[in-house]
């Protein structure tokens, strides 16, 4: 967390420099080269900002300073200086203050993959982690079936995507066998991960998931997103 914590001040900081330049250039040199390098350099800093803001944290004052940049006025940079930075700074000081030293609805963030965490994350975070595990499955044969256009669930679905006699995806060469074992082991593990988690907790309201046990689960998701997302396609007309 402390990580995530200096690197998001580092980034603020980084973005209020370059805003002080901005002011500084336009009010002497107004729009020379160097005004657009340095609005260049800040929307990257903002970019920055973006991806590693807290999911559960406003962003407005990103979006407006965003915003301001595009109006290519002094008025407009001094506001960015005055107000907006300042917020930021704030913000990320108020919002990790109290967050719990080891905070895991927090650390794992970092973990999963973009798709689980628009899926699964919010259910995470509020505790109604059954339906945070269930959503990051769904992903991952959601992905399936979007990478492949098959129309298949579960098991089936597995089996035709991952055939070692006519694969849609394959994750490595099948002609070894350390690329057919692989495949046939992903396979199974996919399988087993729709039969032995997926099936039991859509049909019983009695099974519980705790915090910890939900996080790996996200985490085994993700990691199965990226494995399908790495995955080489096959054509199957040839």
């Amino acid at each position: 967390m402390i990580d995530r914590y200096i690197t998001l001040n580092r980034a603020v900081r980084a973005t209020a420099r370059l805003s002080r330049e901005l002011l500084e250039a336009e009010r002497y040199d107004e729009g020379s080269y160097a005004v657009g390098v340095l609005i260049s350099l800040i929307s990257r800093c903002l970019s920055d900002l973006e991806r590693l803001w807290p999911k559960d944290l406003s962003a407005e004052d990103i979006k407006r300073i965003n915003t301001l940049l595009g109006q290519g006025k002094q008025s407009a940079y001094y506001d960015i200086l005055e107000t907006h930075i300042p917020n930021l700074e704030n913000t990320i000081d108020d919002y990790f203050l109290v967050q719990p030293s080891s905070d895991l609805a927090y650390a794992v963030l970092d973990l999963l993959h973009p798709r689980v965490t628009t899926a699964a994350y919010a259910h995470f975070r509020g505790g109604r982690f059954r339906d945070a595990v269930l959503n990051s499955i769904v992903v991952v044969f959601d992905m399936l079936r979007e990478r492949t256009g098959l129309d298949a669930d579960g098991a089936e679905l597995v089996t035709e995507t991952f055939s070692l006699q006519r694969p849609r995806l394959v994750f490595t060469s099948l002609d070894t066998e350390s690329g057919r074992n692989e495949q046939k082991g992903f396979i199974q593990i996919l399988q087993g991960y729709y039969l032995g988690i997926r099936n039991p907790k859509a049909h019983s309201l009695t099974i519980e998931t705790d915090q910890v046990s939900s996080a790996q689960y996200l985490v085994l998701s993700s990691i199965l997103c990226r494995k399908i997302e790495e995955a080489t396609k096959i054509d199957t007309d040839q």
